[in-house]
């Protein structure tokens, strides 16, 4: 049985490598180390996308309002779509194959002014001022580990909503 777990480890390792220029570099205008995977929409119940990926790992789920988002509001069971994963598994962004969408992403370096503890909003303070922006919800777990005038910096995807955080040092 562990052999099998560790088939399965490797494999991931091998056919999901981290995608050139989204690993944690100085060149790199990305948060931490990403991988992309490819799934196919397996089902969608109440508005929720799940997605399978290959080689049997678990169904990732696309919320109505993270599909709306992204562009996946007409997707339909069959369609392909991209992940993007950072290194602790966690879901940050999902588009269509072939589109710019991750290349879009941008990031934004300051302070927290603010932090909704409802995970709705964040507001950075930079040296051109404040900047308010919406947060994912699955990014917004992450903020609880993060307290107002921590320097911090953030990843927007194309719609300049934060979907990482990350604590400079």
């Amino acid at each position: 049985m562990r052999w099998n777990a560790c088939l399965a480890v490797a494999a991931i390792g091998v056919f999901f490598p981290v995608a050139s220029g989204w690993a944690d570099s100085t060149d790199s205008p990305l948060l931490g180390v990403r991988s992309a995977v490819s799934g196919q929409i397996a089902k969608i119940e109440s508005g929720l996308l799940f997605v399978k990926t290959p080689y049997g790992l678990q169904l990732r789920t696309i919320s109505p309002n993270k599909a709306d988002r992204v562009g996946l509001h007409d997707a339909r069971v069959g369609d392909e779509v991209w992940l993007l994963v950072d290194s602790g598994n966690v879901l940050l962004d999902a588009a269509r194959p072939g589109g710019e969408h991750f290349a879009n992403h941008k990031v934004v370096a300051g302070r927290i002014h603010y932090a909704d503890p409802f995970w709705g909003e964040i507001q950075i303070s930079t040296p051109e001022g404040f900047e308010r922006f919406e947060v994912d919800a699955l990014a917004g777990s992450k903020l609880s580990v993060f307290q107002e005038g921590m320097p911090v910096t953030i990843e927007l995807d194309s719609d300049n909503v934060m979907i990482d955080i990350q604590a400079d040092r």
